[in-house]
């Protein structure tokens, strides 16, 4: 529900960049942003619209300002997403993306499902044969199991 388009808003909204964002895989890109968005996402303090799509926005222009940077060759989804270190990442970056791959696959692909692709909670209760509610209570158990990860790093 925002990577699409959130990814066509910024099409649009930025034609200049066109030339570079077609060498960018820019889903790819906005994907990736809302999964690390949701480590600091707190619901009291802003919508999920406004904090995800900044996130998606401010992630896109990272990349395709790099990839312009680099005189128009193209750099893989790869190394933007997972950057060789000699890129400049945040440390929360970094700490967020080892969180994700220490989560277990299944709970990967919930937040993916959840967050990313914005399968609802009623579709997921369907797939996983169970209440809504559950879902959405495995959901919140997954953030808070990867917020654990990532504050018990060093």
């Amino acid at each position: 529900m925002f990577v699409g388009p959130s990814v066509e808003m910024f099409r649009a909204r930025n034609v200049d960049l066109y030339a570079a964002m077609k060498r960018v895989d820019m889903e790819s890109v906005a994907r990736m942003a809302v999964v690390m968005a949701a480590f600091t996402y707190k619901p009291e303090r802003s919508r999920r619209t406004t904090y995800f799509g900044s996130a998606i926005r401010h992630a896109l222009y990272r990349a395709v300002l790099q990839q312009q940077r680099l005189d128009g060759r193209y750099i893989p989804v790869e190394t933007i997403l997972d950057p060789a270190p000699h890129t400049h990442r945040t440390r929360q970056e970094m700490r967020a993306m080892r969180a994700l791959r220490m989560l277990a696959a299944k709970d990967r692909q919930l937040l993916e499902d959840r967050l990313v692709e914005q399968v609802t909670l009623e579709q997921l209760s369907v797939e996983q044969d169970c209440d809504p509610r559950t879902v959405s209570k495995r959901v919140k158990r997954v953030i808070e199991r990867l917020r654990q990860i990532e504050s018990d790093m060093p």
